[in-house]
């Protein structure tokens, strides 16, 4: 590795310049005409997503209450999410955890609010067969009332997702890719999961994680997402789909880099 190459992966694993909704960052303008809490997703149809390095899993290996930046395609901030969740659970089982993630605007008010169950038998695609054991979250906007669900699907081979409204009707799902892999040699892999439409055949966007380089993905699991989706999909479902990229992330990619090498 090249001294350039070295001093900009150092730079993306100390130069974090996702922080809270008290600092000074260039926020994204609220759309004209559109007070609604979600009013910032209408003119999206595709946003980054960054988690924030943390020093106590930076140092201890210990997973921490996660913290994400979301960003527009323009570098904006559109919203801020963070993590309560219990200690212990982030120690013995940070990929199955409880979790209420909390989505906040440049104001502080909290706009989405995602909450997830411990199921200690979730994690594998055969198990999701049985709804005790599958991955599933709560989507409220505002916090308290649902707007819906994402749910895993029983399969044999690639993780199923299902995206509900709040209904439970299924509207749109997410494939996985064949092999998802984590961790620094993991360079080639595309990690790619697929949006498909309501006719259960279209691709209509997807969710990518991101590789960050070989020093940040060996002593970190903060993770950068990118998430597609069509400009026209009703914003309830916009936030759903968002849901599903976080579930994606804490079901997958949590393991903090020395449980991954065990």
């Amino acid at each position: 590795m090249n001294r350039v190459a070295f001093a900009a992966q150092v730079n993306e694993l100390f130069g974090n310049d996702v922080m809270n909704p008290q600092q000074n960052l260039k926020w994204m303008d609220k759309p004209v005409g559109d007070s609604s809490p979600l009013g910032f997703l209408k003119p999206l149809n595709s946003l980054l997503v960054k988690q924030v390095v943390s020093m106590t899993e930076f140092m201890f290996s210990v997973s921490a209450q996660a913290k994400y930046g979301i960003f527009n395609d323009k570098g904006e901030q559109v919203y801020y999410a963070f993590e309560e969740s219990d200690f212990c659970q982030r120690i013995y089982c940070p990929a199955t955890r409880r979790f209420d993630l909390h989505i906040v605007d440049s104001t502080n008010q909290e706009i989405v609010r995602i909450k997830r169950e411990f199921k200690c038998c979730s994690g594998y695609v055969c198990c999701a067969c049985c709804s005790a054991c599958s991955h599933e979250i709560v989507v409220e906007s505002p916090p308290g009332t649902v707007i819906g669900y994402v749910t895993q699907e029983c399969s044999f081979h690639r993780v199923h997702y299902a995206l509900k409204d709040a209904h439970d009707n299924v509207i749109l799902k997410i494939i996985g890719p064949g092999c998802m892999c984590d961790g620094p040699y993991a360079c080639c892999c595309e990690n790619k999961f697929t949006l498909i439409g309501n006719d259960g055949v279209s691709e209509i966007g997807s969710i990518h994680k991101k590789y960050r380089g070989f020093l940040a993905e060996a002593l970190t699991a903060a993770d950068t997402f990118t998430i597609q989706f069509p400009l026209d999909l009703n914003v309830q479902m916009k936030a759903v789909a968002i849901g599903a990229l976080f579930l994606i992330d804490f079901a997958h990619f949590s393991e903090p880099p020395r449980n991954r090498r065990r």
